[in-house]
């Protein structure tokens, strides 16, 4: 083949993805409750955690990484600031709240800017989802197929009763990835944690035997210490897999629900 065929085929190829990539929003996400208030951690600029997501929308590619959304009732998150004396004041979801993408539909990153605690007073910020709490992709106008306001309708009223039943209250995976969740966020985002994080990671976050999915989170745990000991996996990114494949696993099952019922 020549030389100049060869480049145009590949410059062909590129825009095709260029093209597929930009000609729909991605799924609209659900966000599951959470078992307790998240404190967001700060570093450097911007204080955020990872909270556990799952994609409602079927038909619609996964959100890439940074994929920024936004959330579609704002009265589904209670989100609170921590004085230094321990006294607390509520704070508005709308407007401060920064969401994006994470790791593709399984976990979102909720953040605000480290300045808004220091003009405030604050000593943290935390989170608590709440019931049946939907995420929706920022507009992009350049999409040929957006979210109608049907799409949204539906997506975060009958779509996502349906995930309700079916993800948020899934039981023993829900519990474990929950969990698993509190143990990302309890390490360090960038770089390998150090022994001594790596082993005191289980008892600081306080996780209680009674709660559902413990017994798999537990054992999750103890793998990805053991394999991660010496390998290029750090001990987050094991944990973080093994949180998305729970959920992964609850989203077939919400799937297979949705489409029977079509």
């Amino acid at each position: 083949m020549a030389a100049w065929l060869r480049f145009t085929l590949i410059l062909v190829a590129c825009s095709l993805i260029g093209l597929t990539r930009a000609s729909a929003e991605p799924q609209i996400l659900g966000l599951i409750a959470s078992l307790e208030p998240t404190s967001l951690q700060c570093e450097r600029r911007q204080c955020g955690a990872e909270f556990t997501s799952f994609c409602i929308e079927k038909r619609r590619r996964p959100p890439a990484l940074g994929t920024v959304y936004y959330i579609h009732d704002p009265e589904t998150l209670i989100v609170e600031g921590v004085r230094e004396d321990g006294a607390t004041v509520r704070l508005q979801a709308r407007g401060l709240l920064a969401f994006a993408s994470a790791r593709g539909r399984s976990a979102v990153r909720i953040s605000v800017p480290a300045k808004f605690l220091q003009d405030n007073g604050l000593v943290s910020v935390r989170v608590t989802v709440g019931e049946r709490a939907t995420l929706i992709p920022a507009p992009n106008p350049a999409a040929y197929w957006v979210h109608t306001d049907y799409d949204i309708a539906v997506a975060a009223g009958p779509l996502r009763k349906v995930a309700a039943a079916i993800i948020d209250r899934g039981g023993e995976r829900t519990g474990a990835a929950l969990l698993t969740a509190r143990l990302v966020n309890a390490l360090p985002r960038a770089g390998r944690a150090s022994e001594a994080e790596r082993d005191r990671v289980w008892s600081s976050v306080a996780l209680s035997p009674e709660s559902s999915g413990y017994a798999l989170a537990e054992t999750g745990f103890e793998q990805c210490h053991r394999v991660t000991w010496s390998g290029l996996m750090t001990l987050r990114q094991c944990l973080g897999s093994l949180h998305d494949r729970w959920i992964s696993k609850l989203n077939v099952d919400y799937w297979t629900a949705v489409d029977a019922g079509s």
